[in-house]
């Protein structure tokens, strides 16, 4: 205790520092209503005037000239002056809470009077500054008590008294988190408010009123905080909620949209030739990749219906994603054959043959890929061949784009005829990307209605 009172100006000034820098923060915060704002605002500076006031009060009143005469009578005016508007102060921040954390629609009848006992005081205050009701400062600067200095003690007391009763008779209306530092921020100056008195020249009083003007703040910004993350929790759930429904919305309307496909898929092929149903296209040089699965017959016997989808699946999805990074246009699977083309322009030399052989590597390594989290690894054999093609769609249902010719049939042999995890290119293909590739080869390769070929592998 000898301590603090050793030190009690330094603490005073350096809780000057820190209630007015909780002002300035309190007025940059922005999830603060602006009554409650304005109250802890005013709190900060009413707790700054009582420590402004007694650190004046102990520095000039042993002085004996006019301006510290002067200087003490505002002091002390303000030593009495700001215990009671920041206990006001303290009333509207209590309202603001009561109406909007606590949800009451009529304020309790405490708040009230309490109201009335802390202007009156301040009333008190301002008249003993002329009448010497409350105290008087002499010509030479002495400090005499008035005759109703008491009232003093007694309104912001009874004040205080009635706020704390009404947090307890309301405590479950507002965040246990906020009730319990008011309740110590009401007792607490109390209770300094009795030592200070048994105890001269010790303005405790004034020092645990900063302090707990300041931990009132700290207290609520952490409430607001709270306050903010139920907010963002809220908005979260509200999100997903429309997110679901959304999703059964969109459901809901795929099934509308499919059911309408199906009806106009029924009334073109109403209206379409029997024969065609768009024209046919033709292609000077194209290049037609065939792939299938190494000894998949048997794989597949070992494994049951649903492995060996899922399988494909996956595969034939690796495949897709290449297709779509690299340009190259999937034609269709045939089970576990995928088929492919590019260069399905106009232009003879439009370079397909070198696309497709990359993309032909990049298929090895997706299968290679696929081997690390395969139950049973796989191999694919590939072929290659570039030339001329007709490609378009033909029937009356379920369309399809297909492509057709020698070309078409010559690749496929070129895939039948070669070996597991090689690209096997006809010379045709060859001939157009001989400079881009390292070849091995030729090879003779028996190609029904065709006789000997020669093929080629990409080392």
């Amino acid at each position: 205790m000898n301590f603090l009172i050793r030190h009690q100006h330094d603490l005073m000034i350096a809780l000057q520092a820190i209630c007015l820098l909780t002002a300035f923060l309190t007025l940059r915060t922005n999830n603060l209503s602006r009554r409650r704002k304005a109250a802890i605002i005013f709190l900060e500076l009413s707790a700054t005037g009582i420590l402004s006031s007694q650190l004046a009060f102990t520095a000039y009143s042993f002085m004996m000239n006019g301006t510290a005469v002067f200087i003490t009578k505002i002091a002390k005016f303000g030593d009495y002056f700001f215990p009671a508007f920041l206990i006001l102060n303290l009333n509207f921040y209590l309202k603001d809470l009561f109406q909007n954390e606590g949800e009451l629609k009529k304020m309790p009848w405490e708040f009230y009077v309490a109201g009335i006992f802390l202007l009156t005081e301040i009333a008190l205050v301002i008249i003993s500054q002329f009448t010497g009701l409350y105290y008087t400062i002499d010509a030479r600067n002495n400090y005499i008590r008035g005759p109703a200095r008491p009232l003093a003690y007694i309104f912001p007391c009874a004040a205080l008294l009635l706020q704390f009763i009404c947090i307890l008779r309301n405590f479950k209306r507002i965040p246990h988190e906020t009730a319990f530092p008011l309740l110590f921020f009401i007792a607490i100056p109390i209770a300094a408010s009795a030592i200070q008195f048994r105890m001269k020249g010790f303005y405790i009083t004034g020092i645990s009123s900063a302090g707990m003007a300041i931990l009132l703040y700290i207290f609520d910004l952490k409430e607001m905080n709270k306050k903010v993350e139920r907010a963002h929790r809220l908005e979260i759930e509200m999100l997903a909620r429309y997110q679901k429904e959304l999703e059964q919305t969109v459901d809901e309307r795929t099934k509308e949209l499919r059911v309408a496909n199906q009806k106009v898929e029924r009334l073109l092929l109403n209206i379409l030739p029997a024969d065609v149903a768009r024209e046919l296209t033709e292609h000077p040089n194209a290049t037609v990749l065939f792939t299938d699965i190494v000894g998949f017959t048997k794989m597949s016997s070992d494994m049951t219906a649903d492995q060996t989808v899922k399988m494909l699946n996956k595969l034939t999805s690796l495949f897709d994603e290449r297709a779509a990074r690299e340009g190259v246009e999937k034609i269709k699977t045939i089970g576990d054959s995928y088929m492919a083309a590019a260069g399905l322009d106009e232009n003879a030399q439009n370079g397909g043959v070198e696309k497709m052989v990359r993309f032909a590597q990049g298929l090895l390594r997706d299968v290679e890929e696929f081997n690390k989290t395969a139950e049973k690894p796989l191999q694919i054999r590939v072929g290659i061949n570039s030339g001329e093609l007709v490609a378009g769609v033909i029937g009356k249902t379920k369309f399809i784009y297909d492509i057709w010719g020698d070309t078409v049939n010559v690749a496929s042999r070129m895939e039948s005829s070669g070996q597991p995890m090689k690209i096997h290119v006809s010379e045709a293909a060859q001939k157009q990307a001989s400079d881009k590739f390292d070849w091995q080869g030729p090879v003779q390769v028996e190609v029904k209605g065709k006789g000997l070929m020669n093929g080629y592998f990409v080392e």
